[in-house]
């Protein structure tokens, strides 16, 4: 079983990785699973242990909003910080808005050389935050393991755990974001499903400006494509999903 005053603390707390003075900040929906849906339904106990050590891991790097992203990874089933490692998928599209940013070079090497060394650091120049602080296999919580192992009533279902805690996150987020430095906050999903939660944070209104990105009239608050989200063609203005966070760190070195 959890031990819920962590796990309860870890939601009210926990938000990413990063810099809070940073330049760009990056706001996705929830992290994901690392076991797979099918084992996850017949083995649930694999959700709970990759969680738990998430959480003895917080708590053994200090309870903060933000923690260094590779010193955490490192510290729980990590896959992404070796010469070997492949290029997750979610982080991509963060890493190709930030070395474009920087005017840097976005070949294999330099993205696989960004997410060992760069990506999420405390003295780096971005953040990565979640809006639901639980990793979550599927976004309709058919894989929903939390009920089993924790005594919290709020976690009985997803639609539960996400009435409970989506304003309360949306605040801790606000406030989050006056502390902060931040020049820009990029949400990570376009979807109209998702869109009132990145306009109650921001506080405003996006436009459509003819790009594959909308943004508030204060050019802080953006909303673009998720990575994994593979819209068509036809969607897009840019020629890929790649060049979509391409052009996206271009326009914002471009307000600076």
């Amino acid at each position: 079983m959890f031990n819920d005053e962590i796990l309860e603390k870890y939601i009210n707390t926990f938000l990413g990785y990063g810099n809070i003075n940073g330049d760009i900040c990056f706001i996705g929906l929830e992290e994901g699973i690392g076991v797979s849906g099918k084992l996850l339904e017949e083995k649930p106990d694999l959700g709970f242990k990759e969680v738990n050590k998430k959480l003895s891991t917080w708590k053994t790097l200090g309870e903060s909003h933000l923690v260094d992203g590779k010193e955490f990874h490192l510290k729980t089933n990590d896959l992404w910080h070796k010469e070997t490692s492949a290029i997750q998928k979610t982080w991509e599209g963060i890493i190709r808005t930030i070395l474009s940013y920087e005017n840097q070079d976005l070949s294999h090497a330099n993205i696989l050389n960004f997410q060992i060394n760069r990506l999420g650091r405390k003295n780096e120049n971005h953040s990565l935050i979640e809006l639901r602080p639980l990793p979550s296999k599927s976004l309709r919580g058919s894989e929903w393991f939390y009920k089993s192992f924790s005594k919290l009533n709020y976690l009985n279902t997803k639609k539960n755990y996400e009435d409970y805690i989506t304003n309360k996150r949306i605040e801790i987020i606000q406030n989050f974001i006056k502390l902060s430095s931040f020049k820009f906050i990029v949400f990570l999903s376009i979807g109209l499903n998702f869109r009132p939660y990145w306009e109650r944070i921001a506080n405003s209104k996006f436009e459509d400006i003819k790009k594959d990105f909308l943004v508030c009239s204060n050019n802080k608050f953006f909303v673009t494509h998720h990575p994994t989200s593979y819209p068509k063609k036809e969607q897009l203005i840019s020629k890929s999903l790649k060049d979509v966070y391409k052009n996206l760190g271009q326009y914002l070195k471009s307000l600076t």
